[in-house]
């Protein structure tokens, strides 16, 4: 019951099991790019966060803008 309250405070996310994939996505213009996408999961919160970067971005720039 308390974890689920704490979930609830702000806090800085500690992002863990991240992956990050390179794939084909359509642009909201409609452009097709060669993109970089972005998946991690909170571990104090659980919180789960999909990115999408419209560019191909290194690994190490891809982590540090996760937040």
């Amino acid at each position: 019951m308390i974890s689920k309250l704490f979930s609830f405070i702000p806090h800085a996310h500690k992002w863990h099991d991240i992956r990050i994939s390179r794939k084909g996505a359509i642009c909201p213009s409609g452009r097709h790019y060669f993109s970089t996408h972005v998946e991690a999961q909170c571990k104090g919160c659980g919180e789960r966060l999909h990115k999408i970067y419209y560019r191909d971005v290194s690994d190490a720039e891809a982590r540090r803008w996760l937040g």
